[in-house]
């Protein structure tokens, strides 16, 4: 076989081998919820948690304790003390089984794998003052991770064939937002909402015997901006309603990706590269809540949340995605009680959260839904509040019997700095 004819199997060879990696990186199967775009947990996500939030059953249209509500309904801003500091932190632990290659026909386990996230999700400060309410945020309400993978096929002490993947990525939100009292039973808001984050996935593969090496990177930059109206309504003492929405709104994915094919021991290194401007089309949500005082300490929050993710639209690197999912509504309810006790001299609130939440997935190919139980507690003075919750979810539908268990502990600052100044005042004299 003359040179030439050898050069051009083997740049033919090449091209093959990179194909097959372009259509390994998306699996074999459908890998069910966890496709390219999706959030850990839970397609549904409104907003953030806040301990309380989280402990009352995922409670975020009419349950007004920190200004987290910025993302769901700002016009509980109005309800909150006169100046707020609010600090989330959030801890996560999420099963799945399959997804990109993983148990999709390339890789399988044994089991389910988990991915465990630690981090500061949320800082909000807010101040009221002549009946408006003004507060900035910043949140991380998604993340993108997953749990990684390196395969080693090993034979007589001799790595022959070792493939890793990894999946990174959150989205990050900030929050500048207005609300009003308009009388004493009305309040409205509105949240102004940037978004940014990134998704990063790499598929590496390598043939150390042949010297040859694959590798399959991808990372997309997403921005947007959404608008969030509230309404808060006040019936009597005992009965109050919420409204929440977010119109349907654009994620924009700047994109670059790399397909390459190295070997040293052949003089060969083949690198194309591309970039590409995605669109996601994310849907309406629609937010829907009773709060009803049993008495002064006890009180009962029911939510409806509404999702049109049959509306939902995804392109990847330029080509537009198969996404056929349904409507869904989320339903959530939680108690609160609060008791009081003396300690140094002082009053002390002790408030104890009870709840539970629905949550059906979007997907028409597999039926799934996590069924939640939530709880929490916490401690708060005249100035500050410390307040712990935790919510363990177990899917039913996929088969896998998948879990998820959310945690969240808030740190609150509410001075009265009126009372403060008016102290410094009588101590001058």
């Amino acid at each position: 076989m003359s040179k030439a004819s050898t050069a051009i199997t083997k740049l033919i060879l090449i091209i093959i081998s990179l194909f097959l990696l372009f259509l390994l990186s998306f699996g074999q199967l459908a890998p069910g919820q966890y496709l390219e775009e999706a959030p850990l947990g839970t397609w549904n996500i409104f907003g953030l948690e806040s301990a309380a939030a989280l402990g009352a059953g995922f409670s975020q249209v009419v349950l007004a304790r920190f200004n987290t509500i910025v993302l769901t309904n700002p016009a509980l801003l109005s309800s909150l003390p006169t100046t707020n500091l609010t600090l989330n932190l959030s801890f996560n632990q999420t099963q799945m089984f399959k997804y990109w290659l993983v148990n999709t026909g390339v890789l399988t386990t044994t089991g389910n794998l988990t991915y465990r996230s630690l981090q500061i999700n949320y800082l909000g400060l807010s101040h009221k003052g002549h009946g408006w309410t003004f507060a900035l945020a910043y949140a991380m309400p998604e993340n993108y991770g997953r749990p990684g993978i390196d395969y080693q096929y090993i034979y007589n002490d001799m790595l022959y064939h070792q493939l890793k993947l990894r999946q990174n990525g959150n989205l990050k939100t900030y929050a500048l937002a207005l609300a009003r009292q308009v009388n004493s039973r009305l309040s409205t808001g509105l949240s102004l909402i940037w978004l940014e984050g990134y998704i990063e996935r790499s598929l590496d593969e390598t043939w150390r015997v042949d010297d040859i090496q694959m590798i399959d990177y991808r990372y997309q930059k997403l921005s947007g901006f959404y608008p969030v109206f509230g309404l808060n309504y006040r019936i009597s003492d005992r009965l109050g309603l919420g409204l929440s929405l977010i119109p349907p709104y654009h994620k924009k994915a700047q994109g670059q990706s790399l397909l390459a094919y190295r070997s040293p021991k052949g003089n060969t290194a083949i690198e194309i590269r591309g970039e590409a401007t995605d669109q996601i089309k994310m849907p309406m949500v629609i937010g829907l809540g009773v709060r009803y005082s049993f008495r002064q300490n006890l009180e009962f929050y029911l939510e409806t949340v509404y999702f049109g993710w049959n509306k939902y639209s995804f392109s990847y690197f330029g080509e537009s995605m198969p996404r056929v999912f349904h409507r869904v509504i989320r339903l959530s309810s939680g108690l609160e009680y609060r008791s009081k006790f003396r300690l140094f001299g002082q009053t002390w609130v002790s408030p104890y959260y009870l709840g539970v939440m629905i949550d059906p997935q979007p997907m028409t190919d597999v039926s799934s839904s996590y069924y939640y139980l939530t709880f929490g507690s916490g401690i708060s003075c005249d100035s500050v509040s410390l307040t712990f919750s935790t919510a363990i979810g177990l899917e039913k539908g996929s088969g896998q019997s998948l879990k998820n268990q959310k945690v969240s502990i808030t740190l609150d600052f509410h001075p009265d700095l009126k009372k403060f100044i008016r102290g410094k005042r009588n101590g001058q004299r």
